[in-house]
């Protein structure tokens, strides 16, 4: 397998200058660049430099795959933007972190997988959507935080083994703080689960404890304007006027924070050990869901069948008067397979090798047809 890697960073709050687009176009020689974005690919060879500086210099988000299995997604925020003291609870060195890198806090999620990724590298390609997960973490949303530390934890079980006599057991680790709407997630941390391919049921298992998302009103910024001082709302102007990075983003923290709701307090927070055994068990309940489904969609299709029965029969003789040809030993056999599944059905399997032998005496000297039932057993 030839090796692949591909490195994309995006621009989020305002556009890279002539000078910047120039900088980030000497990086590589066959990078590409524009004022919002850019991205380069490797098939034997790496990028020569160190992309999280090129991140905190330049741009907002960064995205990196490689086709062994290795997937960064990363942000990069201004001082004073996010709290990292906040959001430390979520954190695990080897597959989510914070640095500070040129000024500014570089946030990082990682997954290594060692078996590789053998899909289209072109589906790998979605910073355009994940790159608004950093405005959801700006806003005090840690959804994706908490769902990148589900991940971990789940990567780790399989390092520890379980010990109830351990009163340092991984297993007995409490959750961090549950933020709401895990039950409502949106398309960038669909995208995310995906990516990272987090256990689908595990992010379902934490849901249980999750609060409604309560939306926003629509008036909130119009209203909650009338509540910055003069002198807030002055510093805001001259920051967003001289295109400061994060100025925006800074502002419309600062008006959601007149309208966030106060945050429930989280009483008996959950295990590891217990998350890990509710994805079991919600994995079981769904698979015997989707395999009554199956059986019901299987009896349903039976039935339908059933109706058929005597005209498919009738169909398979006037197929193999079409003469020695394969494709006519194709289509009746494909009819028969349809009676067989029929006759395993009602139990009548007997009356199927019956009919199937008439039809060999037939034409036995097609022994290509004759191979065709004798590889299915039917003969």
């Amino acid at each position: 397998m030839s090796e692949y890697q591909y490195y994309e960073w995006q621009r989020l709050e305002g556009p890279l200058t002539l000078d910047e687009q120039n900088a980030v176009g000497a990086l590589s020689s066959h990078i590409d660049v524009s004022s919002m974005q850019a991205s380069v690919s490797y098939n034997w060879s790496s990028f020569g430099y160190d992309p999280m500086k090129v991140l905190a210099k330049h741009f907002d988000a960064y995205l990196y795959f490689a086709n062994w299995g290795s997937y960064d997604l990363a942000f990069s925020f201004p001082p004073g933007l996010i709290d990292a003291n906040a959001l430390e609870v979520y954190f695990d060195e080897d597959h989510l972190n914070i640095r500070k890198i040129e000024n500014k806090l570089v946030l990082k999620f990682e997954k290594r997988d060692e078996d590789g990724y053998g899909g289209d590298y072109s589906e790998q390609s979605h910073l355009s959507t994940l790159s608004c997960l950093r405005d959801d973490i700006i806003q005090g949303d840690h959804r994706v935080l908490y769902i990148a530390w589900l991940n971990a934890m789940s990567e780790q079980s399989h390092w520890y083994e379980e010990d109830e006599d351990d009163l340092d057991n991984f297993y007995k680790d409490p959750e961090p703080p549950v933020p709401a709407g895990l039950n409502e997630l949106t398309l960038p941390l669909r995208t995310f689960v995906d990516a990272f391919e987090v256990d689908p049921f595990l992010v379902s298992a934490a849901a249980e404890r999750s609060s409604n998302l309560v939306p926003l009103r629509k008036t909130a910024f119009s209203s909650a304007i009338n509540q910055l001082s003069r002198q807030e709302a002055n510093e805001f102007l001259l920051k967003i006027a001289n295109a400061e990075p994060g100025a925006v983003a800074a502002l419309r923290k600062k008006l959601r924070s007149f309208d966030k709701p106060s945050e429930e307090v989280q009483s008996n927070p959950r295990t590891i050990g217990e998350l890990l055994i509710r994805a079991e068990e919600l994995e079981e309940i769904e698979s015997k869901r989707l395999a009554e489904k199956a059986r019901k969609n299987h009896i349903a299709r039976m039935r339908k069948l059933e109706k058929e029965e005597d005209q498919l029969w009738l169909d398979v003789e006037r197929i193999l008067t079409g003469g020695a040809k394969m494709k006519v030993y194709d289509e009746a056999t494909e009819v028969l397979e349809k009676l067989h599944e029929l006759a395993e059905f009602k139990g009548e399997g007997f009356r199927f090798k019956r009919q199937i032998q008439t039809f060999a005496k037939l034409y036995e000297r097609r022994g290509a047809l004759i191979g065709r039932w004798e590889k299915r057993n039917w003969l």
